[in-house]
């Protein structure tokens, strides 16, 4: 794949958010193609009609352009019910059609979301979650969202928030107070005018420095009044911005506090550049990582906050920002004094809030993360990392997948029969590390190999503690020194040769591992079944199985038990699966038997002590 095979669905301004912002600054800067939903109306919808009709033309265009060929598709989230219903189409819609899917999530309120919907809805997110190749958080706090489904764990990649602009090769001052209490020390609210965003706390906050200690203060409010459903105070935004300039005038605070309502980028920068003070008391529903801040922060603005989902992480109280209580404008008051009665310490504040944005919140930071993090899934995968990113999901298919449940019977009734307790087993290719665990409890002492660190690491935290006879070790297949695995009484190797482009130097290696009439339990993906051979034409039209592109070796059971048997291994039993479709059952059932039904093959095989 190149860059030209990334394509972003996203919103760009307007509307002026977090997210909008991110995603003009992201598409700005990667070679790609771009659906949006934004857009002129068509002249006869207004309302939600006219958003409908951009909606459907967005569908109609990625449906066109995904019958062409296939992409990395990135696309921001809601975290909304009218969100969700908008985002589940096109996501599903990506991941028919073959499509790698990044999904990013520009808030902090997921889990709340998720719980507050009916079952049927929580389904549906859990599908369009699950067919994600990656989610994309923005701290590491907030990776606790998705842990109403822990298989997704492995698919969270942290991306922190950064800046829309670059600040490259500008000097940038580190503030210091006013020393003349003729010049007013400035305080800037600069995000859309929401009550959960703390502007009220703000505002009063003004009053009692100004009318109660007679601080000479001069405060800019910037942004649009909103009204979302966690309102309390107003009634609807035509309320919250009447009594916003009541309570202006009613203490006289006219020549202290402008509104300058939405702001573009000059005018933003101006009011960065001349603030002391920035302050965001917030508790919004939605918040994830504040923008508002990051810019702040940039501008060496001394930061007010509340310790609040991804902003906990963002700065360190009393060194690079500082916290006050949400909704009490007493808490936000007793700080600023504070740091006004200490010019000293407002500026180390100042230069470290600087520092912090440069080392972690600059737009090449970010942006390399977050290219980095979509530009990985338009590479091909080799089969271990393929492996490794699915691990978890392989792992909890064994709970709920049909065909999974009977790959379980079948392995563990061959394990029954033909392994016993304190035989020695070599796994190799042990995965999730699901099979050498359950060997492991029937007594066996047992060794799991995998070439995958990421899987290894899994394997021992899953299994590590428990007093089994029971090591997982990282090695690739051929072995480079076999030897050192010998003598066992027992290999088992599912689902693994396959993945590999010559698999008969790693079966050459077995009799020299396993003692005189050893046993191998091995498996392969059957070359007689109907299935595996419009395979390939299935994943052209589909992109599914997700495998696929990694499969390598397909082979006939007889073919491949004779090249057992020439290193010496005699056949003692095979069987077929899985039996879990309709029509594997309904073409069993008429007669047709089960090699040219099913799609795997599993072989327990003995080696000959004259070999």
């Amino acid at each position: 794949m190149n860059d030209k095979e990334i394509l972003l669905i996203g919103i760009l301004p307007p509307p002026i958010n977090g997210q909008t912002i991110a995603f003009q600054s992201l598409s700005s800067q990667l070679p790609c193609e771009i659906l949006t939903l934004s857009g002129k109306r068509h002249e006869n919808f207004i309302g939600v009609l006219g958003k409908i009709w951009i909606y459907i033309g967005l569908l109609a265009r990625l449906f066109l352009k995904l019958i062409q060929k296939k992409y990395v598709v990135y696309h921001t989230i809601s975290q909304s019910k009218e969100g969700f219903l908008r985002d589940f189409p096109i996501v599903i819609l990506s991941k028919i059609f073959g499509s790698k899917v990044v999904l990013h999530i520009h808030g902090g309120n997921y889990d709340n979301f998720y719980n507050t919907q009916n079952i049927i809805i929580q389904k549906l997110i859990l599908k369009m979650l699950d067919s994600a190749n990656c989610i994309i958080v923005l701290s590491e706090g907030l990776r606790k969202m998705l842990d109403f489904a822990p298989t997704l764990n492995s698919k969270i990649k942290v991306v922190l928030n950064g800046l829309s602009w670059s600040t490259k090769g500008k000097h940038l001052n580190i503030k210091t107070l006013p020393s003349n209490p003729k010049t007013p020390i400035k305080i800037l609210f600069l995000s859309n005018l929401i009550e959960s965003k703390g502007y009220w706390s703000v505002l009063e906050t003004i009053e009692i420095l100004i009318n109660q200690f007679k601080i000479n203060i001069h405060a800019d409010f910037c942004g649009e009044f909103i009204h979302y459903d966690d309102a309390i105070r107003f009634e609807n935004a035509s309320d919250a911005e009447r009594h916003f300039f009541d309570f202006i005038s009613k203490h006289k605070l006219t020549n202290h506090v402008k509104y300058h309502g939405i702001v573009g980028e000059k005018t933003k920068k101006e009011l960065l550049k001349n603030a002391h003070f920035f302050i965001l008391p917030t508790h919004y529903k939605n918040e994830g990582q504040p923008i508002a801040i990051i810019e702040a922060m940039a501008y060496s603005c001394v930061v007010l906050t509340t310790n609040y989902r991804g902003i906990s992480e963002m700065i360190e109280h009393n060194e690079s920002g500082v916290f006050v209580a949400y909704n009490d404008p007493n808490s936000i008051v007793k700080q600023l004094k504070n740091l006004i009665d200490s010019p000293k310490k407002f500026k180390e504040i100042s230069c470290n809030s600087l520092q912090n944005f440069q080392e972690r919140y600059t737009k090449e930071h970010h942006l390399k993360l977050l290219i980095d993090v979509i530009k990985r899934y338009a590479k091909p995968q080799n089969a271990i990392d393929f492996h490794s990113e699915t691990a978890l999901q392989f792992q909890e298919k064994y709970k709920k997948s049909a065909q999974f449940k009977e790959r379980y019977k079948v392995w563990t009734k061959l394990f029954n029969k033909y392994i016993h307790p304190d035989m020695s087993v070599l796994d190799v290719g042990c995965g999730s590390g699901i099979f050498s665990h359950y060997l492991a409890t029937k007594n066996c002492i047992v060794t799991g190999i995998d070439g995958s660190e990421k899987m290894v690491k899994i394997c021992r935290n899953n299994y590590g503690q428990e007093n089994y006879t029971l090591s997982f070790l990282q090695d690739n297949l051929p072995f480079q020194n076999h030897l050192k695995y010998a003598k066992k009484e027992v290999i088992i190797c599912s689902s693994v040769l396959e993945y590999l482009c010559d698999y008969k130097n790693v079966i050459a290696q077995f009799p020299q591992i396993l003692n005189d009439n050893g046993i191998l339990i091995i498996s392969m993906p059957n070359q007689d079944c109907w299935y595996r051979k419009i395979e390939k034409y299935i994943f052209k039209t589909t992109g599914k199985p997700d495998y696929f592109p990694h499969l390598k070796q397909v082979v006939k059971a007889d073919i491949f038990s004779k090249e057992l048997l020439e290193l010496g291994f005699e056949l003692k039993e095979l069987q077929y699966y899985p039996n879990t479709h309709f029509y594997t059952k309904l073409f069993h059932y008429i007669g047709i038997h089960k090699k040219y039904t099913h799609t795997i093959f599993v072989g327990v095989y003995q080696l000959n002590s004259n070999h």
